[in-house]
């Protein structure tokens, strides 16, 4: 139980930081008039520009 507990917490904790991360990546590439590649549910590639995001 205690394991699982602290489990959980470090779990959020990680999820959060990565949550900042990602914001910061976004505020940087979007700073510099840059694209995001990302691939939709069936795998097309789409580049899509950071200020629309």
């Amino acid at each position: 139980m205690i394991k699982q507990k602290k489990r959980e917490e470090l779990s959020a904790k990680i999820q959060v930081a990565l949550d900042k991360a990602i914001q910061q990546v976004k505020a940087e590439t979007k700073a510099k008039n840059s694209f995001f590649v990302i691939a939709d549910e069936k795998g097309n590639i789409k580049m899509i520009p950071a200020k629309d995001l």
